[in-house]
């Protein structure tokens, strides 16, 4: 979904595309990776970590953080 915003904005700078798209890919990767790791596994929190930064990042893009 969050691809399909991106490709629906061509307004976005290259910069902010890519931050939106690396998002799309953490979500996407943390999503299967809970799929078969536990909540306390640290991968899992690494991940997690990763998509709550890269989503700081896009929450200051739209004005919201």
């Amino acid at each position: 979904m969050l691809i399909q915003a991106v490709d629906g904005a061509p307004a976005l700078s290259p910069g902010d595309r890519a931050a939106a798209l690396a998002l799309a890919e953490a979500y996407t990767s943390t999503n299967a990776m809970g799929s078969y790791l536990g909540r306390d596994d640290p991968a899992l929190q690494a991940a997690i970590d990763d998509v709550i930064a890269k989503d700081a990042r896009m929450k200051a893009v739209c004005g919201a953080g």
